[in-house]
Formats: C-alpha cells, sequence, structure tokens
C-alpha cells in the first residue's frame, strides 16, 4: 500500500529540541551589589549565564532529539533578538533599506504596536512564505511590519526565592522590565522582550497559499 510523504517541515532556529535540556544547580548566592545582598545564580556559574544583568535558563545547542514545537531555546531566543535574524534561518533579517522584517501574529496580545514590545524574534523576507504556510496561528492572521529601531525592554521568566534550605517559584512567565532590578536579582529568564519602534506596513501583501519547503 502506498501513499503521500507528508511535507517536511523545516524545524525553525529558535525551537528547542529534546536533547537540549541540562541541569540547572540553581542557587542565591552573597551579592553585594544586590538589593537585599544575594541574587539568583548556579552554583557553577560563569559570566556567560548573564545577560542584561538577569540570570539565564541553561539550553544545549546541538539542535538533537525531536523537536518542542511549542518551546523555544533561550540562548538562541536572545541572539536572534540582540543580532536581528531570522528565527527561522538564523540569517539577518534586516533589508537592503536598514529596516527589519517582523512577523508576529495579529493578536492583541501579541501585537508590539499595541503593547509596546514582543518576544517574537524578526523573520526575513525569504522564510515569511513558509512561516505563513506551515504556521496555524500565522495562517489565521498576520501582518508584516518593517521596524527601524529595536530596543531591549524586559525579559520573560521566572520569580524565585529561598524558603527553607530549598528554592521554589513565586511566579512563572512574567514580563520583568530590565529597570525592575530587584525583581531581576531573583529571576530565571527565558525569553528576551524588545520594543519595535518607527513601523511600517510592508510594502506587500502577505503570502497565503502553500508553499513547497526545499
Amino acid at each position: 500500500m502506498t501513499g503521500v510523504a507528508p511535507p517536511r517541515l523545516r524545524v525553525p532556529y529558535i525551537t528547542a529540541c529534546s536533547e537540549e535540556t541540562v541541569s540547572l544547580p540553581l542557587a542565591f548566592v552573597p551579592d553585594p551589589g544586590a538589593t537585599d545582598g544575594m541574587r539568583l545564580s548556579y552554583a557553577d556559574a560563569i559570566p556567560e549565564d548573564f545577560h542584561f544583568g538577569v540570570l539565564w535558563a541553561r539550553q544545549g545547542q546541538q539542535r538533537g532529539g525531536r523537536p518542542e514545537w511549542k518551546a523555544v531555546n533561550c540562548f538562541r531566543q536572545r541572539r536572534c533578538m540582540t543580532r536581528l535574524l531570522c528565527q527561522v534561518c538564523a540569517r539577518s533579517a534586516t533589508g537592503p533599506d536598514g529596516r527589519v522584517s517582523w512577523l508576529p501574529a495579529d493578536d492583541p496580545d501579541n501585537d508590539p504596536a499595541r503593547k509596546g514590545y514582543t518576544n517574537a524574534p524578526p523573520t526575513c523576507a525569504d522564510c515569511i512564505p513558509e512561516a505563513v504556510s506551515t504556521c496555524p496561528r500565522l495562517r489565521r492572521g498576520a501582518s508584516v511590519h518593517m521596524v527601524g529601531h529595536t530596543e531591549p525592554y524586559g525579559v520573560l521568566g521566572n520569580l524565585l526565592r529561598p524558603s527553607h534550605g530549598t528554592i521554589i517559584t513565586t511566579e512563572s512567565q512574567s514580563v520583568i522590565p530590565l529597570d525592575a532590578f530587584h525583581r531581576l536579582e531573583y529571576a530565571l529568564a527565558v525569553q528576551l522582550l524588545v520594543t519595535l519602534d518607527d513601523l511600517e506596513p510592508a510594502p506587500r501583501p502577505l503570502p497565503r497559499g502553500p508553499v513547497k519547503i526545499p
């Protein structure tokens, strides 16, 4: 019995994979510069564990195992945000005119024009047709923004505190601005949030039909 093979989906660069999970030896350590004299860290922390004044969740980068389609690799998401790389192919998302193409879902909770920031990295012009064709959420409604300027706004992270010799989570997936210094000292960041400024609509409409993925 024969059948037609389903289309092969390219795994976006920022998608986390099952073999990238690593241990997180969290600890609260003395820090004379912290508000309460201590901050969240790792027992074996290195300078690269901190960025924007906050501790980041560790993940492997081998992209091995099965894709975790609804999960994002913390390091790769942050790299795309800070370097303006496409979340699908990891190439530059900046066009010849210096503007960056962004493809947020057309949802009030995720529209950067309404709330001022986004956790979705840019999508380059070459990858936009594939992204729209393969992502159900984008097919329901999305629009391309051409962005003139970005600025780090905050992090999406979990807030923790020490409790009777252990560490407990007090808030999950909270938005923490970069000027909320006390909260950052107790946070484990998982995604970077940036503001998008000088937005213009894309000069061409979004492609809606299916695309052939190489």
